[in-house]
């Protein structure tokens, strides 16, 4: 072990929601944070070690039941800090994770991913390489729904479970509730769904919203309520209980809910559908004008904070003009746009920052930093990414002080990597 015996992670779950109550770890370009403990999962992290002359992260797991001490080698890898020093890069640096699908920013350096290998979700800081806590359970974490007001996180996993897998920030407990409702057809017909999870987004009061696939296609004749793709929209409490009939879908991939305006949406990777929603009926009216193809291969969906404009991020940029543009949509007309963002090639994702008066925009090549308002680029930087890495997406930290820069990866690669940059001095257009 490394600094003696090690300690308890510096700070953890519902701690690094916030910011104020603990510093970020100073940034030094590379992880030189120090060596950390999980009592909760027995994982040592050693974030930097200079083995003959080669700095590597190295962590070790605990073998239960040894004394004095024994720990097996988990990973062994090169600390990789940013891209080559001879690519010119605004990119502060970089770390090797656990290979994870989806994360959530957290604040100073910090983010929770899943491990699609040991089974686990993982706190992990990006600057020190610092663990916070371990959670351990019986399958691979996908997407991630953070719950902030209570203190939860929603999952879904690989492979897709017919459960809403739910983890509890303050006792670490991995729970899970099964996925099914009885939905009544016509001439008394009846059928009893067991969904698996495809996406997962919170809506009011803690409650889910989330794309479900069930698996089974059922004959229409019989007087169910039938879905050619097997898709379907459905809004769960916390428990897994149904809060009105869920709804055949076409083919989404990915949905999203706006509290502000009440807005949900549903998209494709080329159609974006606007739905209003009443949180006291538990209402869907459908938006006419929307379900319209706004671009194609869409890779990313922003909402405003303030609820009032839409960044969907396509290669070709939006409705197939080829311009590289993300438009200003409004989400509930998308064709009165207000303007676009033009990058120099396909956009592959975006982030508004917390007051809504930035866009930052990515093409896999550099960083573009728009005011929101104007629709003009304020600042562009160069990634200098290596060679085969792609964006998969880019999210602000809590704190608003850092952009993650999170790479593309398939469910069964050995692992992730995120890079970081330190937020210029950018200001734009106050709303």
């Amino acid at each position: 072990m490394v600094g003696g015996t090690p300690g308890p992670p510096p700070v953890s779950g519902n701690q690094l929601f916030d910011c104020a109550s603990f510093e970020p770890p100073v940034i030094t370009g590379v992880a030189e944070g120090v060596a950390t403990f999980s009592e909760t999962s027995g994982i040592l992290d050693v974030p930097s070690v200079d083995l003959n002359n080669e700095q590597l992260a190295v962590r070790l797991e605990y073998i239960e039941g040894t004394d004095p001490w024994i720990f097996e080698t988990l990973s062994l890898s090169a600390v990789q800090s940013g891209p080559s020093e001879a690519i010119v890069s605004a990119l502060g640096g970089g770390l090797i994770v656990e290979p994870s699908q989806d994360f959530i920013p957290l604040c100073h350096g910090w983010v929770m991913i899943g491990d699609g290998i040991r089974n686990r979700v993982v706190e992990r800081n990006l600057i020190s390489g610092e663990t916070g806590e371990t959670y351990s359970f019986n399958t691979a974490p996908n997407q991630f729904t953070l719950d902030e007001a209570n203190d939860r996180v929603f999952m879904t996993v690989h492979p897709e479970s017919e459960r809403l897998y739910q983890l509890d920030l303050l006792t670490g407990d991995i729970t899970h509730f099964p996925i099914s409702q009885t939905l009544d057809g016509d001439g008394g017909f009846t059928h009893t769904y067991r969904w698996a999870l495809r996406d997962i987004t919170l809506g009011e009061d803690g409650n889910v919203f989330s794309i479900m696939f069930d698996g089974v296609g059922l004959d229409p004749e019989n007087g169910v309520p039938y879905s050619d793709t097997k898709l379907w929209l459905g809004l769960m409490d916390s428990t897994g209980t149904f809060l009105f009939d869920s709804l055949p879908l076409e083919e989404p991939i990915r949905v999203e809910y706006d509290a502000v305006l009440d807005h949900l949406f549903l998209a494709n990777v080329s159609n974006l559908a606007t739905f209003n929603f009443d949180p006291l009926t538990n209402v869907l009216t459908f938006v006419p004008g929307t379900d319209i193809s706004v671009g194609s291969n869409c890779t990313d969906f922003n909402i405003s904070p303030d609820g009032t404009r839409l960044a969907y991020s396509c290669p070709t940029g939006n409705y197939g003009v080829s311009d590289f543009s993300i438009a200003d949509m409004d989400p509930e007309s998308y064709n009165d746009f207000d303007g676009e963002w033009f990058l120099n090639s396909g956009p592959l994702s975006a982030a508004f920052n917390a007051d809504g008066t930035l866009l930052i925009a990515t093409d896999n090549q550099r960083l573009y930093f728009f005011d929101v308002v104007t629709h003009l680029i304020l600042e562009d930087f160069e990634l200098g990414l290596l060679e085969g890495e792609n964006i998969s997406k880019i999210r602000l930290s809590r704190d608003g002080e850092l952009l993650y820069v999170f790479l593309r990866n398939e469910i069964h690669d050995e692992s992730s990597k995120f890079y970081w940059m330190s937020m210029p001095d950018i200001t734009g257009t106050p709303l």
